[in-house]
């Protein structure tokens, strides 16, 4: 007799399917993603993009068989504001800019894949010995998907203000905040799988151990401070030392450091 309790399924058990994979590969693919990006938007910016605004620039085919580009990055923000270039500054104009929002879904969707997947591979390990990586997964998770899903905003908020004004140099700060924390986030990933590949005892170069990997983790954290300061600082308006073409070294150690 058929009443509410019934199974809809006639009675029937099924079994359960479970696919393994490895989910550094996922981290690969969004790190390969973000490559294509620079490569793509560079190669845009150089043959497609017009900056500053011209009459009669030349078109994509006359670039491409040996026309000079239209597009002057010593004229940008952020070479004016630094004294040298970023590699955003490829992605920063159209179409460049608008292809790039595009292109960089192939580096937030599998990273943020990647996120998902080593949290539940963290908090469910049972031994003891995971225990204070399982606490640190729970709070750093959950920010580096936040981080990494709204990097984005990096192309909604161009740094094409006009330099020496403040309406520019909040556009910039627009611009570089999503980007921060983009690269907070890429810190905390890097802790958090040094720490996990240490506690399986599965790093995959038999030279190097997990006091190499701690002093890895830490050149990490002191870069992030550094570029983050050193970033800061020129906003407020006091850097941390001159970049400019007459500074030969300091410029030097700030590309090194920012590229």
């Amino acid at each position: 007799m058929v009443d509410e309790e019934t199974p809809l399924t006639g009675g029937k058990v099924y079994g359960t399917k479970t696919m393994q994979f490895n989910i550094e590969r996922i981290r690969l693919f969004g790190l390969l993603g973000a490559v294509v990006l620079i490569l793509v938007g560079t190669f845009v910016s150089k043959y497609a993009v017009v900056f500053p605004p011209k009459d009669d620039p030349s078109t994509f085919l006359e670039k491409l068989m040996g026309a000079p580009s239209d597009f002057d990055s010593e004229k940008t923000f952020i070479y004016q504001f630094f004294g040298f270039n970023h590699t955003c500054s490829m992605l920063d104009f159209n179409p460049s800019k608008t292809i790039s929002a595009l292109i960089i879904m192939l580096h937030i969707f599998p990273m943020d894949f990647f996120i998902i997947c080593h949290y539940l591979r963290v908090t469910t390990q049972t031994d003891p010995k995971y225990d204070n990586l399982k606490k640190v997964t729970k709070i750093f998770s959950p920010l580096e998907f936040a981080f990494m899903t709204y990097f984005y905003l990096v192309f909604v908020n161009s740094p094409d203000g006009v330099y020496g004004t403040h309406a520019g140099t909040m556009k910039f700060i627009a611009h570089y905040t999503p980007y921060m924390l983009w690269q907070l986030g890429m810190v905390m990933m890097a802790i958090q799988q040094c720490w996990y590949i240490a506690l399986k005892d599965m790093i995959p170069l038999s030279w190097v151990t997990k006091e190499m990997m701690w002093t890895y983790c830490q050149m990490m954290m002191a870069m992030f401070v550094l570029y983050t300061a050193f970033c800061w600082a020129y906003i407020v308006g006091s850097p941390l030392w001159p970049t400019g073409s007459d500074h030969p070294v300091g410029q030097f150690f700030a590309k090194c450091m920012m590229f």
